[in-house]
């Protein structure tokens, strides 16, 4: 199994998992593709980041995922692909993320993204695009940029 370990900007222990665990993780982040463009999200507060949050009850990981995708872009995937469990040993909420990558079908316009401000497209290399000031903190985060690699 491969682990990439760091601690993250606020101090917390952080491991890469690029081995699918069996069980369902709370928590998912999609990185979708949309005709040869990254699909990203503007959270409010965040900025831009991938799509992705918390499951719901009696959701697995893919339903999570789907759904996020489809509140916060109004995108139709293909099929999820694993790419990595991002575990947090937070004192405050530890938490393990599943990261899946995806390509995207379509994008239907949505009247409300929720905490977003909906789809935003961008062509280029992905680890380079993700590090300027817009993006969120996360995406710039040494973990997030070992994920990249494998997209």
């Amino acid at each position: 199994m491969i682990v990439f370990s760091y601690q993250d900007a606020y101090g917390n222990d952080v491991k890469i998992h690029f081995a699918q665990s069996k069980e369902e993780q709370n928590d998912v982040l999609v990185i979708p593709h949309y005709e040869g463009k990254w699909l990203f999200t503007e959270h409010k507060i965040r900025g831009l980041e991938f799509p992705g949050g918390k499951g719901e009850a009696g959701e697995d990981n893919t339903t999570t995922a789907k759904r996020e995708l489809m509140e916060e872009t109004g995108a139709i995937p293909f099929e999820f692909v694993f790419v990595a469990d991002y575990e947090v040993a937070s004192s405050e909420r530890p938490f393990t993320k599943r990261v899946f990558f995806c390509e995207v079908k379509q994008i239907v316009p949505q009247e409300n993204y929720l905490e977003t401000t909906g789809p935003k497209l961008l062509k280029g290399h992905l680890r380079k695009i993700v590090q300027r000031e817009a993006f969120s903190f996360f995406m710039r985060d040494e973990g997030m940029q070992e994920i990249l690699k494998k997209t």
